[in-house]
């Protein structure tokens, strides 16, 4: 039995529209403004320059933007926007963003293809935002056997790990959001978290296929940290610091590189290959998993 889909018909989405927002203004007059009211009264209102910032200063500075700009100064210097903006998630998932596109125009060349081309005037600049909405989109699937509170838990703890990470990482003076003493320390310590969770992600869908690829993932970032540890003592021994700070800040004039070009190589060769490369060196390995599974 065929279903003929309904018409498209314009007048209708401009009256539900129109609806929906007259309702909002409704409500907003006759619940909004008076528990509004009633807040503000149990609220103390941050001084800036002198002066208190209530809501309507905040209205006025709204349409007159140069009257903002001594609270935009202070509020760059909170905890939260170094946590939310720069130089936290959003400079991360800005970078993140970049490196993948310039990554997959890399390879079309190598490959001799376009790449992302028509979603964008540019090279295909928006591609980014289409697999982001698609990603978003993506149905939720969670095994029948599943431990559920934990197969939750999983992405929450990825998510804050890689935020903990990202917070000990100087991007430029002043701009940290966890500037400790023992900062190339901490990034070891939070690396280390990375393979735990990667076992319990295995763990928690209570499928021998996903604990199997979470041990051989388990495995794989284990054997890298220890050269990735060790290429970088050397730095530590020609500052005399473990606070990423003062070994960024050391840097300014002369390059540790040329002083270590065996530890950056190593570096950089190990971490590569712990992102994308494992796979040419283990399939003896990968025979091994495919019998046990």
């Amino acid at each position: 039995m065929s279903v003929i889909a309904p018409k498209f018909r314009l007048g209708y989405l401009v009256k539900g529209i129109t609806d929906n927002i007259f309702w909002i203004i409704v409500l907003l007059t006759l619940i909004g403004i008076p528990v509004v009211q009633i807040v503000l009264i149990y609220i103390d209102f941050p001084v800036i320059d002198g002066e208190i910032w209530n809501p309507f200063r905040v209205f006025d500075a709204m349409t007159h933007p140069e009257r903002a700009l001594p609270l935009v100064k202070n509020f760059m210097q909170t905890d939260l926007f170094k946590v939310v903006a720069f130089p936290g998630f959003g400079f991360a998932a800005l970078i993140a963003a970049a490196v993948i596109f310039v990554e997959r125009k890399m390879l079309a060349k190598l490959q001799l293809r376009v790449g992302p081309f028509y979603c964008g005037k540019v090279e295909g600049i928006l591609q980014l935002m289409g697999d982001g909405l698609k990603l978003i989109s993506k149905e939720i699937i969670i095994p029948a056997k599943a431990d559920k509170p934990l197969f939750w838990a999983v992405p929450v703890l990825f998510a804050a790990t890689a935020g903990a990470f990202v917070a000990l990482i100087p991007v430029a003076p002043g701009w940290v959001v966890a500037d400790i003493d023992l900062g190339l320390l901490a990034v070891f310590a939070v690396i280390g978290f990375f393979p735990i969770i990667t076992i319990l992600a295995g763990w928690a869908s209570n499928s021998k296929f996903p604990f199997i690829g979470g041990i051989r993932a388990l495995y794989q970032m284990v054997s890298f940290e220890i050269p990735l540890i060790l290429s970088l003592l050397g730095i530590v021994m020609l500052t005399g610091t473990l606070n990423l700070s003062e070994i960024v800040e050391s840097q300014s004039f002369f390059p540790w590189i040329v002083f270590m070009p065996i530890g950056a190589i190593v570096f950089l060769f190990v971490y590569l290959l712990n992102l994308k490369g494992f796979h040419l060196i283990c399939l003896k390995q990968k025979v091994k998993l495919w019998q046990a599974g």
